[in-house]
């Protein structure tokens, strides 16, 4: 599922938008409807003191986690979302997206991993049940994916509050899609253990890896070895940034059946801002022979990306991460049973080249905001925050009504 509306759905399951609303197409009259009701049930929300911080609980987060699993979510979800928590002042991690997604089926038949479009997941039910807005008018849409986990008892926390006033097992239990093509019985899933790995090891202390798109080729080609299961191994091929992806991925001999694509500088302070870059494919004589390869790098990539690839490396190049000292041919390991990408050379080396060439070189800023954002901004497997940022929390509880300035 790509990036906007993973994170409409992952708003719905924090029980920060009103449930129904998130899998709304643009173009229906319901939107326009459902901002009505939004704007009136913040009103609402305002008069009775809710916050933020009431409803995105360490719960609420768990929850949205095994919802961007059931949906295929975007590698994108988990930068925001533990942004969000770090501004919350709730505790999240990389590795609580492994330990609560991981083992969660994936139910949702959309691309990339699946067959259908947003607008088909939409009319199937969508995230979670029907939009229980005070005096709403919108069609009660048979909204599915949390009501599956719910019978199934994989859903954490049911009785999570939501901003609607109900719980999640008030706005979801029972509510199950009439369309099984696009949304699937748990037991019937596109995919078990469909969730994000979480990587560490000598290329990098964190890197998230989407196996819903994990395809049945891939599989067979890369982590199919009985006698080395979901693992592979072999030589990188190595591009510092985008641009020379682009100019030299069809002239690469060194890129065959079994490389590695690594892109590098495309992380928070190496862009900056971690561009959604790192969307790499084969050359083109490598896709006529039905050939994928593995994509590693420290920036971004779209959800509606089909490739398996390692994402959010952090420390990225730009702070001093290994990613900025791999050399082509360098032999990478990943293991997928032990969560673990490494380089295969010595600890010596990897000091030496450490000592010798120093931090990856970035291109200079532009702006004064590029200077002070580098300065401040932390790694992606943190959220990409700025790091004084989370000093400003609950400021009308701290403060009060700020000062006038007319």
């Amino acid at each position: 599922m790509g990036t906007a509306s993973t994170m409409n759905a992952m708003a719905e399951a924090l029980g920060m938008a009103l449930p129904g609303s998130s899998s709304i197409p643009a173009v229906y009259r319901e939107r326009a409807a459902c901002g009505y009701q939004t704007g009136r049930r913040i009103v609402d929300l305002v008069i009775q003191n809710v916050k933020p911080s009431d409803i995105m609980t360490k719960e609420a987060f768990e929850n949205a986690i095994a919802c961007c699993t059931a949906i295929g979510g975007s590698t994108n979800a988990p930068i925001h979302l533990n942004a969000v928590a770090k501004h919350m002042g709730v505790p999240l991690s990389c590795d609580d997206w492994q330990r609560v997604g991981y083992e969660l089926p994936l139910l949702v038949n959309i691309q990339p991993a699946g067959k259908y479009l947003c607008e088909e997941y939409h009319r199937a039910g969508g995230l979670p049940g029907m939009l229980h807005a005070p005096g709403s008018a919108i069609a009660n849409f048979t909204l599915a994916v949390i009501a599956e986990l719910m019978k199934a008892g994989r859903f954490p926390h049911p009785d999570a509050m939501t901003v609607s006033g109900k719980t999640m097992r008030e706005s979801n239990e029972e509510d199950f899609s009439s369309d099984r093509r696009v949304i699937l019985p748990f037991d019937q899933p596109l995919k078990v253990d469909a969730g994000f790995v979480h990587l560490k090891g000598t290329v990098f202390d964190s890197g998230i890896m989407k196996t819903s798109v994990i395809s049945a080729a891939f599989h067979k080609q890369y982590l199919s070895n009985p006698d080395d299961p979901m693992a592979f191994e072999g030589p990188v091929a190595v591009f510092d940034g985008p641009e020379e992806y682009h100019r030299t991925i069809e002239e690469r001999p060194d890129i065959a059946a079994g490389t590695i694509l690594i892109m590098r500088g495309a992380g928070p302070k190496g862009y900056p801002g971690a561009a959604e870059v790192v969307n790499m494919i084969p050359p083109g004589r490598l896709i006529r022979q039905g050939i994928e390869l593995p994509c590693m790098g420290d920036g971004r990539q779209s959800g509606t990306s089909g490739s398996p690839s390692i994402l959010n490396a952090s420390p990225e190049a730009a702070t001093g991460g290994m990613l900025g000292h791999l050399q082509n041919g360098d032999i990478v390991r990943i293991d997928l049973l032990k969560y673990t990408a490494d380089v295969l050379i010595s600890p010596e080396e990897i000091q030496r080249r450490r000592r010798e060439k120093g931090l990856f070189p970035v291109p200079e800023s532009q702006t004064p905001w590029q200077e002070i954002f580098r300065e401040k901004v932390g790694e992606l497997s943190e959220g990409m925050v700025l790091n004084d940022a989370v000093k400003f929390q609950r400021i009308a509880q701290k403060y009060g009504v700020p000062r006038r300035n007319h």
